[in-house]
């Protein structure tokens, strides 16, 4: 296997200026392959090494653009445009949650925090109780994960890796007796710039662009970017290909109709997208739960100025977790202060002068990420043909979900307060901060929950999830212990999309371990699904 020099070639892939100037393409073509692979993320790229690495003749399509890596200029508001989703922008029906998802070659790795987490073993027990997997009951994946593990040079952070926003953190923690713990990354000897969500120039990221899409490419995987898939192809109750449509990522201008005609068809599109693409494909969903389920881990933002100057966005972008109220409450906190784009997550940024003033004490900040598990009552929906429909994201909070969201953030803002802070900011709609935390609690009281949790918290979700779940029954979920759309043989998912319930833990190293076991699945039945 030759290995790529990846800072000085890149990615082999065939972008739609290369369509474009092809003459024996044209405006309409098609490939044949043994297997079809849409998305190129964490769940996408592992499938596509390890069946290419099988000796499958492999092709990954990616709706976004693709970027090498040497071309990430490191700033946040650059990679804002051109690299997320609806840049930055994709939001559910209401507006008030963003869902921050990559839009590249090797999607939300890409732009990822880097954040490693395993879940606890009473997931994967409820998930061999209550849904029948007995395939993913505690240490039966063991060796997935210990091989993305080495993989991905997923280890804990170090001394040199915690910064002064992650110290502050620590203080506050340190004070209060709450537990905390460096937070498990997948980089290798980290070049500690703090943009990681802007990409990483230097490939120290362990991101699919890097790992798992170059490894596939040398065992002759082919990757086409700028290309959407519009739908999955069947006949018969079998999945045969795709149609796609390649587009000019600056443009939109058409360039090419594809079809792909495959053996086997692989969803990797994230829990957003791959439930969209199996609805407008018609795929046979006798359970109803097609695109239900959703579980997004919204997370709010708490910042906290300081007297002295901290420069909390140098460094390694985070790194500590508070992991005090895991497994009592669900709630995760990460250290994590990025570029000033972040201060679009507070509602007090003011105009002219004293706004000027605000974004001048981003230096004197620290920021302390609150996340919280919800209870997956959210759903994606295609509503109208599906060349020209649309994507509609519904997920309001309940009471429920509300208080556990101001909980967390009180927490957060307490931590802050701990360790010094001499104002909080609080991560609502309404321009809200608290300079003691004797005022905290009254501040709190403020945001009320409103017509259904609207407008109350600015929330973000790096981490949905739950859309295609599996299970043994096709009467309550969407595939198979296999990974295998129940009804239509040789459709897989692969990605977070298929969890069977909500998670606390951060999904990537999870979902890089389902990937093998579906890729491992999709191999133990090659004579079925592949003819020579």
């Amino acid at each position: 296997m030759r290995l790529i020099n990846m800072q000085r070639e890149g990615v082999p892939v065939t972008q739609a200026k290369d369509v474009a100037r092809d003459p024996t393409l044209g405006r309409n073509f098609s490939i044949q392959t043994d297997v079809v692979i849409v998305g190129s993320g964490a769940g996408g790229s592992t499938v596509a090494y390890e069946l290419a690495k099988a000796g499958k003749r492999v092709l990954i399509l990616e709706s976004g653009r693709y970027w090498p890596s040497a071309e990430f200029t490191e700033s946040l508001g650059d990679t804002l445009s051109t690299v997320y989703r609806d840049q930055a922008a994709q939001a559910n029906t209401t507006t008030d949650v963003l869902f921050l998802e990559g839009h590249c070659v090797g999607g939300s790795t890409v732009i990822g925090a880097c954040v490693m987490q395993r879940p606890p073993d009473e997931i994967f027990q409820r998930w061999s109780d209550e849904f029948g997997l007995k395939a993913l009951a505690p240490r039966s994946l063991d060796r997935f994960f210990l091989k993305t593990q080495e993989h991905l040079n997923i280890g804990l952070n170090e001394a040199h890796e915690i910064n002064t926003t992650a110290h502050k953190v620590i203080q506050g923690c340190e004070k209060m007796g709450y537990s905390w713990r460096p937070v498990t990354r997948n980089v290798k000897n980290c070049a500690l710039t703090g943009h990681c969500l802007a990409g990483c120039p230097s490939d120290r990221k362990m991101s699919a662009l890097v790992t798992h899409l170059p490894w596939a490419t040398a065992h002759g995987a082919r990757i086409f970017s700028d290309t959407e898939v519009t739908r999955v192809l069947m006949r018969g109750g079998r999945a045969t290909g795709v149609e796609a449509i390649i587009r000019d990522p600056d443009t939109g201008t058409l360039v090419s109709n594809v079809r792909v005609d495959a053996q086997v068809v692989v969803v990797a599109a994230g829990a957003i997208h791959s439930p969209l693409l199996l609805q407008r494909s018609q795929v046979p969903d006798r359970s109803g739960q097609l695109g239900k389920n959703m579980a997004i881990q919204p997370f709010t933002q708490v910042l906290g100025t300081f007297k002295e100057e901290l420069m909390g966005f140098q460094g390694a972008l985070v790194g500590v977790e508070v992991d005090q109220f895991l497994r009592s409450d669900g709630f995760t906190f990460y250290s994590a202060l990025a570029e000033p784009e972040q201060l679009m997550a507070v509602g007090e940024q003011e105009a002219g002068d004293e706004h000027i003033n605000f974004m001048k004490s981003f230096k004197h900040m620290a920021g302390l990420n609150a996340f919280a598990i919800d209870k997956g009552q959210g759903s994606v929906t295609w509503e109208g043909d599906h060349l020209t429909g649309r994507k509609v994201i519904r997920w309001s909070p309940s009471r429920e979900d509300f208080a556990r969201t101001a909980q967390a953030a009180s927490i957060a803002a307490r931590i802050m307060f701990s360790a010094g802070a001499e104002r909080v900011w609080l991560p609502s709609f309404e321009k809200l901060h608290a300079d003691s935390v004797f005022e905290l609690d009254e501040k709190m009281a403020r945001v009320s929950y409103g017509i259904n949790g609207i407008y109350s918290y600015r929330m973000n979700s790096f981490t949905p999830h739950g859309t295609c779940r599996m299970g043994l029954d096709s009467a309550d979920s969407v595939v198979s212990s296999d990974g295998e759309v129940h009804g239509v043989s040789g459709l897989y998912v692969a990605d977070a999309s298929i969890f069977p319930t909500p998670v606390s833990s951060t999904p990537q190293w999870t979902v890089h371990v389902l990937a093998q076991y579906v890729s491992e699945r999709i191999l133990a039945r090659d004579s079925s699904h592949f003819v020579s």
